[in-house]
């Protein structure tokens, strides 16, 4: 069955479709849900998140387009995995660049430029004092958005998109000096 037969079927909520989409996509989708967490999610939090992606795909079978089938999915898995990490870090802990940039253990990557990158980056952060470094940690690595970082830390809205959009300044230039 092609991707489109498939996706008219899961419009009609045939079962079998899901499972064949299940099987021809899961490594997919739990590899986008993967790199997305960065080492951040235990395998239960990823293989929970994964589930969570096909649920998305059989309540919303009906916005699937033709030819879209295996983007869709990649759609709800990138969102999916960014709704977890929101819940991985509770109010008031404070986050640390390292959990998420050094986590060598987990990079599926081994090249030389993304070592030295996450270096960077990490080089990058460390010159941000707080509160600024950890607004800028929770919105690019933890992807919250900026009405829960204000909420989360106690802070004005307009102060944490204020810092958001210095902080990205700041890092472009830094990033920048250093060839990117």
């Amino acid at each position: 069955m092609t991707d489109n037969e498939l996706t008219a079927e899961l419009q009609k909520h045939s079962e079998a479709a899901l499972e064949e989409i299940m099987s021809r996509y899961i490594k997919y989708a739990s590899t986008i849900v993967y790199n997305i967490s960065r080492g951040m999610m235990s395998p239960s939090d990823l293989e929970e998140t994964t589930a969570d992606v096909f649920i998305a795909v059989w309540n919303d079978a009906d916005k699937i387009r033709m030819n879209s089938l295996k983007g869709f999915i990649a759609a709800v898995a990138k969102n999916k995995a960014k709704e977890a990490l929101r819940r991985i870090k509770p109010k008031g802990e404070m986050l640390d660049i390292d959990d998420v940039v050094m986590a060598d253990e987990y990079s599926l990557s081994e090249s030389i430029d993304e070592k030295v990158l996450q270096k960077d980056l990490k080089d990058a952060l460390d010159l941000f004092g707080q509160p600024d470094r950890e607004i800028l940690l929770r919105y690019y690595y933890y992807y919250q958005t900026a009405p829960s970082i204000s909420e989360k830390m106690g802070l004005k809205l307009e102060a944490v998109k204020s810092k958001i959009k210095r902080g990205r300044t700041k890092l472009k230039a830094f990033l920048r000096e250093r060839g990117y």
